[in-house]
């Protein structure tokens, strides 16, 4: 828990204006969360934090890599990832159903732990599909994945050759 201490902004001793915040974020901090996925992890988070007198906006530009399995070949694959993502935050009691976008603080916050939402920023923008390139895969790995192909059976059943004359 130590290291998302460092994520928490106590924003009520802050001007009017826009602040600027980075963080490097690695694989500790990945390691704070229950979900851990890659096998490394490095990441620039620049937050541009503007003090409203009623509300703040917080806008993350994140830049970074990831190493994770290839999902064909199971060699280590580089993922380069980059995002920006926007939060408002506004004061309140009452909680708010709209969008992911917004968050309410009670009235007597006085400080906002940024790390949750870089977390999620980052998961958001890591595609599903993790594989290298065909022709950049390990030859061996997909030499045996072609063995356990299935081989198409051109033999239509009978029962339905005649959904054919639907298919535009």
């Amino acid at each position: 828990m130590k290291v998302l201490k460092d994520y928490t902004i106590q924003f009520v001793s802050l001007k009017l204006g826009t602040h600027f915040f980075e963080y490097e974020v690695d694989n500790k901090f990945f390691e704070e969360f229950d979900f851990f996925e890659f096998l490394d992890a490095t990441f620039k988070v620049e937050l541009a934090f503007e003090k409203q007198s009623t509300m703040m906006l917080l806008n993350f530009n994140i830049s970074g890599e990831i190493t994770v399995p290839c999902d064909r070949c199971l060699e280590d694959l580089n993922i380069a990832i980059e995002g920006e993502e926007k939060l408002i935050v506004k004061f309140g009691d009452e909680p708010y159903d709209g969008t992911d976008d917004i968050v309410i603080l009670p009235e007597n916050a006085y400080e906002i732990n940024v790390a949750q939402y870089i977390y999620e920023f980052i998961e958001v923008n890591i595609p599903q599909k993790r594989a290298h390139d065909e022709d950049e895969c390990d030859v061996e790995a997909i030499k045996k994945l072609n063995e356990y192909k299935v081989k198409s059976n051109d033999k239509i059943d009978p029962r339905w050759s005649g959904l054919d004359k639907f298919n535009n």
